[in-house]
C-alpha cells in the first residue's frame, strides 16, 4: 500500500513539474512576441490549467477504454496472471481483517457499568456456591445413608445449610444421632471435608460438629475437635477435598 502510494505521489509531481515547464515555456513565448508581463503570467496559468484537464481526462479514459484492453492482453502472460491474483488475494484479506478488528474495539468489555458487572459478578459466585452445596449435601447423604435413619439425615442436611450461610443453628435443636459405627474421628473427617469446600476455619467447623453431633461428641471439647480434625487412623469417613467418597 506505501508503495502504491509513493508511487501515485511521484506521478502527480512528474506531471506537474511538466506542466510547470510547458507553462514557462508558452510565457517566455508571449514575451518573446511583444507582450507584456501580464500576459505572460496569463498564459502560463492557461497552459497549465489546460494540461492539467487534458492529464486528467486522459487518465480516465486509460481507467475507462484502455485498461481494461491491456489487462486482458497482459493476463495471456503467466507471470501476470499470478501477480494480479496475489495482489487480490491480499487485498481480500486487509478489508476481512479491518471488520473484525472494529468489532473487537467497539465490544470491550469496559463498555458495561460498574453495575452491571457487579451484578454479574455477584450472580456467577451465587451460582457457584449454590453448586456447591449441592456437592455437599450429596456427599453428606452418600456417606452417613448406611449410619443414620433418613430423619436424622434431613435435619443434618438442614444443619448443613445453616452452616453453609454463616447461620446460627436454633439452640433447642434436636441433635443428629449416628450408628455406633460411626467414632469421633469420622465425625472430625466429615467436618473438615465439607468445612473445606466451604472455606471455614478450623474453629467453625468443630463447633458445627459439636452442636450438631452433641451426643456423639459429648467426651471431645471444641479445642480438642480443633485440633484433630485431619487426625490420621482406622476411619469410615477419610479425608477428602473432592468429596468423592473412595469404592
Amino acid at each position: 500500500m506505501k508503495t502504491e502510494k509513493l508511487e501515485k505521489q511521484t506521478l502527480k509531481w512528474l506531471v506537474f513539474s511538466a506542466n510547470v515547464i510547458v507553462g514557462a515555456m508558452a510565457r517566455q513565448m508571449v514575451l518573446h512576441h511583444g507582450l507584456d508581463t501580464f500576459n505572460g503570467y496569463v498564459a502560463f496559468g492557461i497552459c497549465i490549467l489546460m494540461l492539467t484537464v487534458i492529464y486528467v481526462n486522459l487518465q480516465e479514459l486509460f481507467k475507462k477504454t484502455l485498461s481494461p484492453f491491456f489487462e486482458t492482453l497482459f493476463m495471456k502472460f503467466p507471470d501476470y496472471g499470478k501477480k494480479c491474483k496475489i495482489k487480490t488475494e491480499d487485498s481480500k484479506e486487509t478489508t476481512e481483517e479491518k471488520p473484525l478488528n472494529k468489532e473487537t474495539d467497539t465490544n470491550p468489555p469496559l463498555g458495561m457499568d460498574y453495575a452491571q458487572i457487579r451484578l454479574s459478578a455477584m450472580k456467577a459466585k451465587e451460582q457457584a456456591e449454590q453448586e456447591k452445596l449441592a456437592t455437599v449435601l450429596t456427599y453428606t447423604r452418600e456417606s452417613f445413608a448406611p449410619y443414620m435413619k433418613e430423619e436424622d439425615l434431613n435435619i443434618l442436611c438442614e444443619y448443613i445449610c445453616l452452616f453453609h450461610a454463616d447461620k446460627d443453628i436454633p439452640k433447642n435443636a434436636r441433635t443428629v444421632k449416628v450408628n455406633s459405627a460411626i467414632r469421633t474421628i469420622d465425625l472430625m473427617h466429615f467436618g473438615w471435608n465439607i468445612g473445606y469446600q466451604f472455606s471455614k476455619s478450623g474453629i467453625q467447623i468443630a463447633t458445627f460438629i459439636k452442636r450438631v453431633f452433641a451426643e456423639a461428641l459429648k467426651e471431645s471439647e471444641i479445642s480438642t475437635l480443633k485440633s484433630k480434625l485431619r487426625l490420621d487412623g482406622k476411619c469410615t469417613i477419610k479425608i477428602d477435598t473432592t468429596l468423592k467418597q473412595s469404592a
